[in-house]
């Protein structure tokens, strides 16, 4: 297209003023009502496999169902032919300003009010949507419209999502913008209005800080940063009560996320007023009773209590230290005291068992007592239960002396057990370990637990699990063994360590490692 280009014998446009994927925005002349309109023409040539018509009329009919101070206002949409080919446009109003992305670029940083009045504005055009069973999916500075008047517009919804309605794009492909995109979008986990309010958290971040949350070259860290990380610490100049409204807007999980955007932009307003807003904080903050009890506390308590985990530190008000109940006092000596004691006496036996001249690996004599042997082997394997009831430790050694001593020679270790045995040294049925080495077989796509026991069954008794990051949909189970370490088929020593690296969802809670 060019400029001086009349379309639908109207609009005649002047210059382009914005562009992005599917198309590009001319200021333009509507000569039939003499006004300044804004006309999107759809690209030519894009791929047809992801429905650019369709979705551009999508698009349309989104911001024509929308109103509110922060949405853009549609006049027409319509197609005719140009030639060898078909001119798609949409004509909506012409908003006069710049896009957050310009305005941060030319300031770097936001003020706080400032920031918040945004997010406030655009939080509550937002809600307008989802009320609708609309959500954005790609919130961004650029997609803020900053107006003359200083108001905010939300634009470009060429990629939203209607919550009852059937896609436009694979449902294992994910859309968005990575510095903003949430942690539901990247696991393909359902899309709500709440991954709006998450990307509406991350522009914030960045109009407070100059970088969006997660900043990084490599967009495989910045993916990471969104499903595990929290962001570096705010300024040391943001209030408490705005940082509050970042962070919880910023939390991984949906459903501890603001309720809706409408409550965003009541708390991004108090927060302006120095109130911690009125609502239930997130998870890392204390909720209150009810409103009335949040705006009775005192300053200090929600400073305190609604510590956002990316904020730098907040000195409390002085407290008395805290006491450690009397009663529990003799009760952590004794157990210092037992443990002590337990391991003196474990040191004691094993000293006696090396320095004795007759304690080598021949037979034990009839009818010497080889108590010691058994203790150390015990003591060694279960020093915890040795420390917690040493009278019991004790007594089953005699019992323990009265067994047979004829197969004592098939230990060639001394009366010593491999490591992790817990069993009487004459209950003893463990296979001995292997010497030399072997193949290390593929554990992959198995638990940790899994992997551990394939390999032990093979020989290789040395195995340690590790977390590895990885990014893959549909994400794997919780302790899905993803690499290893010697890689499958290598050659190994059966007394090397074998390292598996595992998925994790932190939403578990279980730990994976051996």
């Amino acid at each position: 297209m060019d400029s001086g280009t009349l379309i639908a014998g109207r609009y005649r446009l002047d210059r382009v003023i914005a562009s992005g994927g599917m198309g590009a925005v001319w200021r333009a002349e509507d000569e039939r009502l003499d006004r300044t309109v804004a006309v999107k023409v759809l690209h030519a040539g894009l791929d047809g496999s992801q429905r650019p018509r369709d979705r551009f009329e999508r698009e349309a009919k989104t911001l024509a169902s929308l109103k509110g101070p922060g949405c853009v206002e549609v006049y027409d949409f319509g197609e005719e032919p140009d030639g060898d080919r078909t001119v798609v446009y949409l004509v909506m109003e012409l908003v006069d300003g710049v896009s957050l992305a310009e305005l941060l670029h030319r300031e770097e940083r936001l003020d706080p009010a400032r920031t918040m009045r945004i997010v406030a504005e655009a939080a509550e055009a937002l809600a307008a949507a989802h009320r609708r069973g609309i959500v954005h999916r790609d919130i961004k500075p650029g997609n803020l419209l900053i107006d003359a008047d200083d108001r905010v517009k939300v634009v470009d919804f060429g990629i939203s999502l209607f919550a009852n309605r059937s896609r436009l794009t694979p449902s294992d492909q994910v859309l968005g913008t990575a510095p903003y995109v949430s942690p539901e979008q990247l696991r393909d986990k359902g899309v709500t209005g709440a991954s709006d309010l998450y990307s509406l958290g991350a522009v914030a971040y960045e109009c407070l800080t100059g970088t969006p949350p997660f900043d990084a070259a490599d967009p495989a860290a910045v993916i990471h940063g969104h499903l595990y990380s929290e962001p570096p610490a705010l300024p040391a100049d943001v209030p408490v009560e705005v940082a509050v409204v970042v962070s919880r807007s910023l939390s991984k999980s949906p459903e501890e996320r603001w309720e809706s955007g409408d409550v965003l932009a009541a708390a991004a307003r108090a927060a302006t007023t120095g109130r911690h807003p009125a609502v239930t904080p997130p998870a890392f903050a204390s909720a209150p009773a009810d409103a009335n009890a949040a705006e009775a506390r005192t300053p200090d308590v929600p400073l305190q209590a609604a510590q956002p985990p990316f904020m730098p530190p907040v000195t409390p008000p002085s407290q008395p230290a805290a006491v450690e109940p009397p009663a529990e006092d003799p009760r952590r000596r004794r157990r210092l005291v037992l443990i002590g004691l337990a391991a003196v006496l474990a040191l004691t036996v094993i000293a006696v068992v090396a320095l004795n001249p007759f304690s080598g690996d021949g037979k034990v004599a009839d009818g010497e007592d080889d108590t010691s042997p058994t203790l150390s082997a015990s003591t060694s394997a279960s020093g915890s239960a040795a420390a917690q009831e040493p009278s019991s430790s004790a007594s089953a050694s005699p019992a323990e002396s009265e067994a047979p001593t004829e197969e004592e020679p098939e230990d060639d270790g001394g009366g010593s057990e491999p490591e992790g045995n817990t069993g009487g040294g004459n209950e003893d049925e463990d296979e001995p370990l292997k010497e030399g080495g072997g193949p290390v077989p593929d554990v992959r796509g198995g638990t940790t637990f899994d992997a551990r026991d394939q390999l032990n069954g093979e020989g290789f008794a040395n195995v340690v699990a590790q977390v590895g990051y990885y990014y893959i949909v549909p994400e794997p189970e919780h302790c899905t063994v993803i690499d290893q370490s010697p890689a499958a088929g290598e050659t190994a020593d059966y007394s090397g360590q074998i390292t598996v690296y595992f998925h994790e969802r932190t939403a578990e809670g279980t730990s994976c490692l051996l």
